[in-house]
C-alpha cells in the first residue's frame, strides 16, 4: 500500500508539471494567436477568391483560444513525454528500457512528421480539391470554426496515425507480436489502414484519404521489414 501511495503522488507530481508548464505555454502561445492563426490559415488564403468569416460574436476569440491550447500542445508535448518517461522508467526492467525510451523518442517524431505532411501537402491538396466546386454563381465564404475544426482534424489525424509503425517495431523488438503474424495479416491490414484514414480524415474527399492511407501503408512495409531485421539480431 505504500507504495501505491507513493506511486499515486509521483503522478500526481507529474500531472500537475505538466499542467503547469502548459498553462504557462497557453499564456505566451495566447499572446502569440495571431500568428498561430496565420500559419493555421496560410493553405487557405492561397485560393483566389477564398475569405474567412465569424458567425457568432465569440466565434473569434473563442478561436483564439483553440489556437493558443494548440500551440501550447505543440509546444509542450517534448516536456510531457519527458515527464511521462520519468513516471513509468522506475518500474521498468533494463530491456523494457532500452525499447521504450527509443519508441517514445520515434513517436514524437513520427507524429511531427505526420503534421507536417498533412499541413504542407494534404490540407492545401485538399483544399484545391474542394474549393475547385466553386462556380460563378457558387463561391465559398468559410466559417472560421469550422475550418480550424477541419485543419486541426487534419494534422491530428496523420500525426497519430503516423505512430503505428512504432508500436508495431515495438511489439516485435519485445517479442510479442513476430513478424510473420504482421506478414500474415497484411491484407486485413491495408484494408484497416483505408478504413481508419476514411474514418479519421475530416475531409469527405478521397484524394485526403488516400494521401493518409499510401504513405501508411508504405510506413508499414518499412516497420516489417525493420522487425524482420530485429529478430534476426536478437535471436527471436
Amino acid at each position: 500500500m505504500p507504495d501505491f501511495i507513493s506511486h499515486l503522488e509521483e503522478l500526481r507530481r507529474r500531472i500537475l508539471i505538466c499542467l503547469g508548464v502548459y498553462g504557462i505555454l497557453a499564456i505566451l502561445a495566447y499572446l502569440q494567436s495571431e500568428k498561430i492563426l496565420d500559419l493555421v490559415t496560410a493553405p487557405l488564403y492561397r485560393h483566389a477568391n477564398v475569405q474567412l468569416v465569424f458567425q457568432a460574436p465569440h466565434e473569434a476569440f473563442l478561436i483564439r483560444l483553440k489556437a493558443a491550447a494548440l500551440g501550447a500542445a505543440l509546444l509542450g508535448a517534448p516536456l510531457f513525454m519527458q515527464q511521462t518517461w520519468l513516471f513509468v522508467a522506475p518500474g521498468l526492467y533494463d530491456r523494457e528500457k532500452k525499447v521504450l525510451f527509443p519508441v517514445i523518442l520515434a513517436s514524437a517524431l513520427l507524429f511531427l512528421t505526420g503534421v507536417f505532411f498533412a499541413y504542407r501537402v494534404v490540407v492545401p491538396w485538399g483544399l484545391g480539391f474542394l474549393l475547385s466546386y466553386q462556380t460563378e454563381t457558387l463561391k465559398p465564404m468559410i466559417g472560421i470554426g469550422p475550418y480550424f475544426s477541419f485543419i486541426s482534424g487534419m494534422v491530428t489525424a496523420f500525426g497519430l496515425l503516423f505512430d503505428f509503425p512504432v508500436f508495431m517495431l515495438g511489439l516485435m523488438k519485445l517479442g510479442i507480436v513476430k513478424s510473420q503474424t504482421f506478414a500474415g495479416a497484411r491484407r486485413a491490414t491495408y484494408v484497416a489502414i483505408f478504413i481508419a484514414a476514411a474514418i479519421l480524415t475530416p475531409s469527405p474527399d478521397p484524394l485526403s484519404q488516400l494521401l493518409l492511407a499510401i504513405p501508411l501503408v508504405f510506413l508499414f512495409e518499412i516497420s516489417l521489414g525493420l522487425g524482420r531485421v530485429l529478430e534476426k539480431r536478437s535471436g527471436l
